[in-house]
């Protein structure tokens, strides 16, 4: 019972990923060149802003 409880969480988790990913393939062509740097921008900022976050919690 414990099992298929896990296995259909993985299920969904790998649902999600894959319609996300093809939802945002499908917005990116739609998107200006403008809108398409924000969005790069918008990533790396949060990437860095993460590397900062976890470099801190480390050295606590």
């Amino acid at each position: 019972m414990v099992l298929k409880m896990y296995m259909a969480k993985y299920i969904l988790i790998g649902l999600g990923i894959t319609l996300f990913t093809f939802f945002t393939m499908h917005l990116w062509s739609k998107m200006s060149d403008k809108a398409k740097n924000k969005t790069i921008a918008a990533i790396f900022g949060l990437i860095a802003i993460t590397f900062v976050v976890v470099l801190i919690l480390l050295f606590l």
